[in-house]
């Protein structure tokens, strides 16, 4: 009969706590190759070592749990490596955005600034639009908001002659000042499209183009604020900031060729302090 190691036991053999142990029996990922009627303590074969240390190597490389299970599941090869492909190829995508975060933070730490900017003034047009809005917590924006524009794409249908502009969000203050607060996704529709949707709102813009990562918008952000307070242009009105995506992520599978309106409600189209 195969030797049968306690939970602790198996533990040292394995370099696995007891605790993850446990949890993986719990989500049937590896269960114990015998488990006492009486007293409930798990047992684990030496056979199961190697499961245990595979588990433990995707677990290192930051494979979530249901991952691991479909490739320790899969009976079909092509799906256990497309699994573990995918997972590499999210690594990588993690070790880009890792890099281009401690190349921005060099160069804030040199005293590199913000980015060059290049503002614009203009007041939109009354445009019609097909909107959702919804109060959001500041980390799940990213997820809220693809998925929001996905469903009001949809809504307009395949017709480009319905849309008047490239897909946009607004942002309440509250949400930048509390991390929770309204936001609202807006697919903008043409004068032609003879649909009465909500108004987006009137009034002056500073604009300012952010190419690359959303991740950095904060310095497009933080230089355009810049600008709009030492001219004393910013609005007291608390109102909404636009986003524009004019190349958006659903454009293209580049981060880097990502482009951004950023449009901050101002006092003034001129760019002057008005009296």
């Amino acid at each position: 009969m195969a030797a049968l190691l306690s939970i602790g036991e198996f533990s040292r053999l394995t370099h696995v706590s007891v605790k993850a142990l446990r949890h993986y029996h719990d989500l049937e990922l590896l269960s114990p190759a015998r488990i006492d009627p009486s007293s409930g303590y798990r047992f684990y074969a030496t056979a199961q070592a190697p499961t245990a240390q595979l588990i433990r190597r995707f677990r290192d490389l930051g494979m979530p749990l249901e991952r691991v299970k479909l490739v320790l599941t899969a009976t079909d090869p092509l799906v256990r490596e497309k699994v573990i492909a995918d997972h590499l190829r999210s690594m990588e995508r993690q070790l880009e955005q890792t890099q281009t975060a401690v190349a921005s933070l060099r160069q804030l730490l040199e005293g590199g600034g913000g980015p060059a900017l290049d503002v614009a003034f203009h007041t939109p047009a009354t445009a019609a639009a097909v909107t959702a809005t919804a109060r959001v917590a500041w980390d799940e924006v990213f997820q809220w908001l693809p998925d929001t524009l996905a469903d009001l794409r949809r809504q307009i249908g395949s017709d480009a002659g319905l849309r008047g502009g490239p897909d946009g969000a607004l942002y309440s203050a509250e949400l930048f000042e509390s991390h929770v607060g309204e936001v609202t996704a807006f697919i903008p529709l043409s004068a032609s499209a003879g649909h009465v949707g909500d108004t987006l709102p009137q009034g002056p813009l500073a604009v300012a183009v952010h190419h690359g990562p959303l991740r950095e918008l904060d310095r497009t952000y933080a230089a355009l604020g810049s600008f709009v307070a030492e001219r004393g242009l910013a609005s007291p009105t608390r109102t909404a900031i636009r986003e524009n995506y004019v190349i958006g992520a659903r454009d293209t599978n580049d981060e880097h060729g990502l482009i951004t309106e950023v449009c901050w409600p101002v006092l003034s189209t001129t760019g002057e302090e008005e009296s």
